[in-house]
Order: C-alpha cells, then structure tokens, then sequence
C-alpha cells in the first residue's frame, strides 16, 4: 500500500494542528510497513529542513518545496500532480488549499483513491470568512469530485453532519477522531497557578469570551491565578483582545505568552491547572490531546466536539457563553484536592485510551484499503 500526503506545512512546521497530525499519521504508517511520501512547503520550517530536496525520514519519503506563495506553491503541485499515478491513494488535508483542489481532480481523473479530511472548513462560522470563494468551490466539488472514488473524513458527528449538509447524504464519509504521538509526560513543579489556553488567535477561536468569563469568575478573581493565552498574538485580532484585557482591568491577570512549541510546550501543559479551549467552532482540537496526556484536565466550550470529557471526568464541556465557561471555572478551581487528583488520572488515562497514533493507527489502514477496494470495484 502507498499513501501519498501533499499538504501545506508539516513537522517540523508548526503552523497549524494537520501539521504534527500528519506527521504523527505518516510515523505510524511507516511503522506497519506502509510506503509513504508526505509533499509540503517549508512554510514555518525554513530554519530546521532543507528545502527542494528528497529526504529519508521516519515519517517517510518527504520532501519540502520552497513557495513564494503559500497558497499557490507551483513547484509543490507539479511534483505531486507526477506522483500520484504511483500511489493507492491521496490523501488531501484542507477543502479550501488550492493545492487540494487541483489534486483532488487529477487523482479522480487517473482513477486514484481520494481521501479528504475536511478539517472543519465546513463549519457555518469557518464558511463565513472568504464566503464568495468558498461556496463555488463547494458546488465544484459536490458536482465533479464528490465520487464514489472519494471519501471525505470527519472527526466528529457534527463535522459529519456539515459534510452530509454540503455534498448530500450519500456522500462517502468516514468518522475517525485525529490520533497522535503522545509525549512524554512532564514532572509538575511548582510555580505561580495558572490556567491555560493554547491555539491560534483568531476570531473564530472566541478568546474573547473566555476574557470576558475570567472578569466575571468571582472565584478567579479572589485567587491567585493567572490566565496564560499562547499563540502567535502579533495579530490585529491579538491586538483587540489585548485592548480588551486593558478595558476590563486585567492587564495583571491574563498574560499573552506568545507561541510556544517543543518541550516548553509541554511544560506549559503540565504545569497548567486546567487548559481551556473556547471556541466557536472545532472539528477536532489537538491541543485538547495534548493537555490530557500531560495529566491536565480540560474545560471545552459545546462549539468543540469534547463531551466525552465529562464521560470520562477528565474535564469539563459547557456553553461558550462567558457566563457559562465563568461557572465552569469556578467549579474547577473549587474541586477538592482529592477530586482534582482524579481528574488529572482520568485526563492522562482518556488520552492513552482514546488517541495514542501507533495503538489506533490499524482503523486508517482499514479505511484506506476500503477505499483502495471501491476504485477497483469501480
């Protein structure tokens, strides 16, 4: 079996969760023994890979193309557009990338297995940025590559319902959560208490509601907690959220620790008190992963796909409202030191469990051979 992965930014890039995704998919791949070429620009890896060159990896064959433009990367397309005729399958990681698109309908054209993992772009609140472009692309798909050679992948039932919505009910759908690499948990130590949010400062992100929740948490407000945003935060929506700290007093409270990756990423998890993800919109959210394997439990908003924090009592999945994400941190800085034990246990068990890439890695060798088999039945 060869899969072959032509995607935007991938590890040692972080630019984005499909990044370390990929990445952590490719290992386990190779691991079984599957062949595996990964394609992408060194967008956000300039420094760490050389680019225009293959390379032999654990991840597989990999190569990283120089691109004046990150949406259009011309070198990228040609060499994948060649590669495809000699893998099983493609599998494409964004709706909207240019490159996907383009690759998408070749691979249908030469009768390949597609593979397409929508990432949650088609979420309302994610349709709503660029709407004009993305809506024609949508009917182009749904009429001339929506087949039966493809197969469109979501990690949630809510992500599987905005699939069915978009391209009908019959559509080729497969419903996996993301896997990954799970690090190395970190000694906790102490320092001054903190809770955390981690991810990309956008709009879409409601970071504005989780500020707002903090002014209004009275048993934040009485303790000695800070709240640490971490995310590149050099922005025009950083800049209003910063504004928005100021205006609510507490400019010495919430601190914007920019981005942060590596082992003092993970550090920063497992030194957290809880990690909190208020967003309006998520198909999956690996930074929830991440916080769990380090032992630290999770407060989701109900726009993520998290209830089954609360199944496994490794945190909680409320409202995104301000008023409802302030009651849950109330009720988590006022857990028992005992109850809170527990939540920590739970966390690092659900992550073990439930997400470890080498232990689930055989469910995406299944789908990938049943997508293999329709092609051919076809």
């Amino acid at each position: 079996m060869k899969i072959l992965f032509p995607i935007g930014t991938l590890y040692p890039s972080q630019a984005g969760g499909p990044s370390n995704t990929v990445y952590w998919m490719a290992r386990a791949l190779v691991a079984q023994g599957i062949e595996v070429t990964c394609m992408a620009t060194n967008h956000g890896a300039e420094q760490e890979i050389e680019a225009d060159r293959w390379l032999s990896t654990s991840y597989g064959r990999v190569i990283y193309f120089r691109a004046r433009v990150h949406q259009l990367p011309l070198k990228m397309i040609l060499a994948a557009a060649r590669q495809i005729r000699h893998h099983d399958c493609i599998h494409l990681n964004a709706l909207f990338y240019p490159p996907s698109f383009i690759l998408a309908a070749i691979a249908v054209w030469k009768k390949k297995a597609v593979l397409w993992s929508c990432r949650g772009n088609l979420d309302e609140a994610a349709l709503r940025f660029s709407r004009w472009k993305k809506i024609p692309l949508l009917w182009v798909i749904k009429k001339l590559l929506a087949g039966p050679g493809t197969t469109f992948h979501a990690t949630s039932a809510v992500e599987s319902a905005h699939i069915k919505r978009h391209f009908g009910p019959n559509v080729r759908l497969v419903e996996i959560s993301n896997y990954m690499e799970l690090p190395t948990p970190v000694p906790r130590h102490a320092q001054k208490p903190y809770l955390l949010c981690v991810g990309r400062i956008h709009p879409v992100k409601a970071l504005d509601c989780l500020i707002r929740a903090v002014s209004i948490s009275k048993t934040f407000l009485r303790s000695a907690f800070e709240l640490w945003l971490a995310g590149e935060d050099s922005n025009t929506h950083a800049m209003e959220l910063k504004k928005l700290v100021d205006n609510l007093g507490l400019e010495n409270r919430i601190r914007f620790i920019g981005h942060v990756e590596g082992d003092a990423k993970q550090a920063l998890y497992a030194n957290a008190y809880f990690s909190i993800l208020p967003s309006y919109t998520e198909n999956f959210g690996n930074v929830v992963i991440e916080s769990l394997a380090q032992g630290t439990p999770v407060i989701a908003s109900k726009g993520t796909p998290w209830a089954s924090l609360e199944t496994h009592q490794a945190g909680f999945w409320v409202d995104n409202a301000p008023e409802s994400l302030a009651q849950a941190i109330d009720n988590s800085l006022l857990l028992p030191d005992d109850a809170y034990t527990d939540y920590r246990k739970h966390a690092q068990q659900m992550a073990k469990e439930q997400f470890d890439v080498f232990k689930n890695i055989h469910r995406w060798i299944a789908i990938y051979r049943l997508s293999m088999n329709t092609i051919q039945i076809r």
